[in-house]
């Protein structure tokens, strides 16, 4: 057996990429194929801790930089782990990941701008170009939806809603991977069936393990 497969699923927030994922981890199942479902998305220890405690929004900035910096070393382990070693110990010949790198981005930018890190990310362009280049596996699910429509799905779901301006960087970026990966990248509309969706993703997958 050699290397797993690995089909990344990205998109906004609400927009439906866990349930596809459930959905095909399902039906490769009862066609035999163990796939190991995974996610790897930024960790942000020491903002979440800071904001928690309601501290200062200076203080707030710095724990995100240090996330940021503390990132640059476990993302890349995250993804080689999740996305390598541990499918290849389990046997599994799929992975289906979500967010992978392409959230990081988008974290990453936002970050950038909203808390002026704008330093903190230019340091650290090369590392984020490095990622996304490691970071698309195999193939890409692209879930998309109107967004007008998201708030109706938050207040579906039961969560939050998302910033507007990480909502505006996550349109950018997903824009600009859109145009960069072309080939690579399986647009579904989410607001279409499901089933017929969930479909065509199978027959995407199956086609890369052809």
């Amino acid at each position: 057996m050699g290397r797993p497969l690995s089909v990344v699923f990205i998109g906004y927030e609400g927009s439906g990429k866990t349930t596809h994922i459930s959905l095909a981890c399902d039906k490769l199942r009862r066609f035999g194929v163990k796939p190991y479902c995974t996610y790897v998305k930024t960790v942000f220890l020491a903002a979440r801790f800071v904001s928690s405690l309601r501290l200062s929004r200076n203080l707030h900035r710095v724990a995100v930089a240090l996330d940021l910096a503390l990132n640059s070393v476990l993302l890349p382990f995250l993804w080689f782990a999740k996305t390598f070693i541990i499918p290849l110990i389990l046997k599994r010949r799929v992975v289906l990941v979500e967010e992978g790198l392409f959230g990081s981005l988008v974290d990453y930018v936002h970050a950038a701008f909203v808390l002026n890190l704008r330093p903190v990310v230019r340091r650290s362009l090369g590392l984020l170009f490095f990622l996304f280049r490691m970071g698309y596996g195999d193939g890409v699910v692209f879930t998309w939806y109107d967004l007008s429509l998201l708030p109706h799905r938050w207040r579906e779901r039961g969560t939050p809603p998302e910033l507007p301006t990480y909502m505006f960087v996550q349109v950018l970026i997903f824009n600009i991977i859109t145009k960069i990966l072309r080939c690579n990248l399986f647009q579904i509309n989410t607001a279409l069936d499901l089933e017929f969706n969930n479909r065509q993703v199978l027959n995407y997958i199956t086609s890369r393990l052809a």
